[in-house]
Formats: C-alpha cells, sequence, structure tokens
C-alpha cells in the first residue's frame, strides 16, 4: 500500500513538473545560473576577499609571465562583460521575448558558458594546468555556437543588440585573447617549447592566430564590432607591455600593433558593407510602397494618353 501511494505521489509530481511553462522555466534556470556564477566567479578572483586571482601560480594575469600577456588593465574586461550579461538576464525577462526562438536556445549556451567561466577560474586559481586549458577552450566553443545562434536569429531592435549581441561579443573576443595568454602561461610554466621555436616566435605565432582568428569571425554574417573591441583590447595592451614591461621584445610588440590595426580595417570594412546592404534593402522596401508617377497631364484629353 505504502509503495502504490508513493508511486501514485511521484507519477503526479512528474505531470505537475510536466505542466510547468518551458519558457519560464528556461528563464528562471539561466537567471539563477548567470547570477550565481557571476558572482561565483567574482568571488574565486579575489573580489569579496581572499586570494587574488592574479597571483594565482599559473600566472595567466601576470603582465610579466609571457610575451602575449597584456598589461594590467586587460582583466576589467571581465567586469564589463559581467555587467553585460546582468543586462541580457534582464532582458529575456521582458514580455516581447518571453517565447522568442532566439533565447530560448541563446539561454542555455549562455548558461553553459558562465558554468564553464566559473570552472575554469576554479582550475586557474587551484593550479590545474590540464583542466584549465580544456575548459578555456569548451568555453571558446560555446561562445562560438552562441555566435551562429545569433547569426541564425538576428536582432530584431536595437535595444536587442546592445543588451544581446554586444555583450555575447565581448564575451566571445575576450575569451580568445584570454585563452591565448593562458595557453602561453601554462606552457611556459612547464616549460614546453615545441620544434625549438623559442618564446619570441611562438608568441609572435599566437599574436597573429588571434588576429586572424578574429578577423575571421568578424568578417561574417553582420560583421561582429564587439568582437573586434575585445580583441583590440587585448592587443593594443600587450605594446606597452613588451616594450617599456618585462620580459620586452619588439617585434611582439610590433605585432600586436599591426594585428590591431588590420582587426580595426577589416571590421570596419565589414561593418560598413553591412550598413550599405542594409541601407539599400530599406531603401527599395520603401520605393516599393510609392506609387507610379503618372506622366500625363490631368488636363491633357484622353485620347493622346491612348
Amino acid at each position: 500500500m505504502t509503495a502504490s501511494r508513493a508511486a501514485g505521489g511521484g507519477s503526479s509530481m512528474i505531470r505537475q513538473i510536466g505542466s510547468w511553462d518551458p519558457d519560464l522555466v528556461r528563464r528562471i534556470v539561466v537567471t539563477l545560473v548567470i547570477l550565481g556564477a557571476t558572482l561565483g566567479t567574482a568571488h574565486v578572483a579575489g573580489a569579496f576577499g581572499g586570494p587574488d586571482l592574479r597571483e594565482a601560480a599559473l600566472g595567466t594575469f601576470d603582465p610579466a609571465a609571457t610575451l602575449v600577456s597584456p598589461a594590467t588593465p586587460a582583466a576589467y574586461a571581465w567586469l564589463l562583460i559581467g555587467v553585460g550579461l546582468i543586462g541580457y538576464t534582464i532582458h529575456q525577462w521582458l514580455p516581447a521575448h518571453h517565447r522568442s526562438p532566439r533565447h530560448r536556445g541563446l539561454g542555455w549556451i549562455v548558461a553553459a558558458a558562465v558554468l564553464l567561466t566559473l570552472g575554469w577560474a576554479v582550475a586557474v586559481q587551484r593550479g590545474m594546468p590540464t583542466m584549465s586549458l580544456v575548459l578555456i577552450f569548451l568555453l571558446l566553443a560555446t561562445l562560438l555556437a552562441s555566435l551562429r545562434w545569433l547569426n541564425d536569429y538576428p536582432a530584431q531592435t536595437r535595444s536587442e543588440g546592445l543588451l544581446v549581441d554586444i555583450p555575447l561579443g565581448l564575451f566571445l573576443g575576450w575569451t580568445g585573447v584570454t585563452a591565448t595568454m593562458h595557453t602561453a602561461a601554462v606552457l611556459t610554466i612547464q616549460g614546453v617549447d615545441w620544434l625549438q621555436f623559442g618564446a619570441q616566435r611562438w608568441a609572435i605565432i599566437g599574436v597573429v592566430l588571434l588576429t586572424l582568428a578574429a578577423m575571421a569571425v568578424c568578417m561574417t554574417d553582420r560583421g561582429r564590432i564587439a568582437v573586434a573591441l575585445a580583441v583590440l583590447w587585448g592587443l593594443i595592451l600587450i605594446v606597452p607591455a613588451r616594450l617599456i614591461g618585462d620580459p620586452q621584445s619588439i617585434p611582439v610588440a610590433f605585432a600586436a600593433g599591426l594585428g590591431a590595426f588590420l582587426l580595426i580595417i577589416s571590421a570596419g570594412s565589414r561593418r560598413h558593407r553591412v550598413d550599405h546592404a542594409y541601407r539599400r534593402a530599406l531603401r527599395a522596401r520603401q520605393m516599393a510602397t510609392v506609387a507610379p508617377i503618372d506622366f500625363f497631364d490631368d488636363e491633357e484629353p484622353a485620347t493622346a494618353r491612348q
């Protein structure tokens, strides 16, 4: 009798859960995950006291750790990304987006990204090089998936682009920069030097690969200026760190400066072409609603018109 009652109670609970609105569940879960993971990452980073992530053994955020480590202000990009994610969380609760196909898939991707960020921060703080590398590249792949989703479901309003596309673009771009400097820090700590190229050559290769990857992303679909800005922030701050910091490397500083210049040109060019195509399409749509011009004067006889 007890077993049958338990089975009946379990089935009724399952039916009750099945009756929940999936869009409401998604919004609640995404909100809790983003707020919790963001606060957790800030705590691991030392924002509320405790060990500072910038002093972790892997040296990811130390400007003197590697030749691709940017200057100290670079880490503040995470603060801007955190604020942007809070804006995204609020945006998904607006009535117009409750059942938006765009947010139905995007919300879970963003939730996975912030959890991976938290896991990566914990791995860095605890000095786990292999796990931290796996997590940072999983995070990069997840954010690339979010970009694909944004391309498939474009923003319908300027506010949506401001509160959704820009924060995720900054997140993706800065994750690319972080993956580059974190990989360099881990390889330096472990003394890895593939092909005996030396630190300077590998640093230049890393800067080139980062620049090319950012250019490829920024020149697809509508052009992602936010991605370009995040990568530019990292590249520009590599220049003074290598010119006047320690270790010094003029070739790496030159490569970073050149990469920033090329990225500005490519991203700006793509955005200009996208805006031009949009204006042409808008003009064509407006002209389609304009009545055709009557070249005959109303006072002309009907026979003349024939």
